[in-house]
């Protein structure tokens, strides 16, 4: 999508200094994938010409791999720094529908494998997360910075970007949901946190108005309910775009940063409004 050059190097240049240091999975497929069906959901069939595998309880459908880089509907997995004999697992569990692009229908379903015999640790499944119309979900990875939420735990997140087709309106947002492992089961202690949010209105051509977020967690030294706050730093700008003596020119109109603290309220941070994500309130 074109848009002012100027904006695009200044959404680049905020977003990898804010991101900075957070370890992403790389874009790719699983090389387990395979194997992963067969011992998590016990079947045995083989994937069809475009890597899928119809599983026989829920009927739901699992793609193996996608020939398209960064493709958001095939299993993900990383090995987890934290905990080198875990595998860290994406399953998005895909419903069969008339016409795939005007959306998806699908939940998510996130396990922690034993590396060595990939036998199921914990799992969890966030329905409808993998669902999508007009924003359409672009990627997903696993996030294993080190969120040492509490002293001796450390959770893991997931980060969906989701984008709009408009090019008059363009819109990018990608969200994060942490992870921890807790009485043996898999915690879901953030849901749906915006950390990065870009939008627009303009002519397609040059004369426009744009926003740019980013936001980065720290660890806070408070505690709440035995978790340690998280310290949500929200770096922000606005900028229009106009037709300057032939050229398109555009200037920054504001910018700043605003600081939140998320508390933990027992079962999950709380999550300001002005930081909940579009998703946050898709897998409940």
């Amino acid at each position: 999508m074109s848009r002012p050059l100027s904006f695009l190097t200044g959404a680049l240049t905020l977003s990898a200094l804010l991101t900075g240091g957070v370890a992403h999975a790389a874009s790719g497929p699983c090389p387990e994938a395979a194997d992963i069906v067969r011992s998590v959901y016990q079947n045995q069939d083989k994937p069809d010409r475009e890597g899928r595998i119809r599983l026989k309880q829920g009927h739901a459908i699992v793609t193996l791999s996608d020939a398209d880089v960064g493709a958001p509907f095939a299993v993900a997995c990383k090995a987890w720094p934290a905990n080198p004999d875990m595998l860290l697992v994406a399953v998005p569990l895909m419903q069969a529908t008339p016409d795939p692009e005007n959306g998806h229908v699908g939940d998510l379903e996130v396990l922690v494998l034993d590396r060595q015999t990939l036998q199921v640790r914990q799992r969890r499944t966030l329905v409808n997360l993998m669902s999508d119309d007009a924003l359409r979900i672009a990627s997903l990875s696993f996030d294993t910075a080190r969120y040492d939420v509490t002293a001796d735990r450390r959770a893991f997140g997931i980060r969906i970007e989701r984008e709009g087709a408009s090019r008059a309106n363009p819109m990018d947002e990608t969200s994060l949901r942490l992870f921890t492992v807790e009485d043996d089961a898999l915690r879901l202690v953030l849901d749906g946190l915006i950390v990065n949010h870009s939008s627009g209105q303009w002519d397609t051509q040059c004369a426009g108005k744009f926003t740019e977020r980013a936001i980065s967690l720290a660890i806070g030294t408070a505690q709440a309910k035995g978790y340690r706050d998280l310290i949500a730093t929200d770096s922000h700008s606005s900028s229009r775009a106009a037709v300057q003596q032939g050229g398109c020119e555009e200037k920054t109109v504001s910018q700043g940063k605003t600081r939140h603290t998320l508390r933990f309220d027992g079962k999950r941070y709380r999550i300001p409004k002005a930081l909940r994500s579009i998703d946050s309130e898709t897998a409940g």
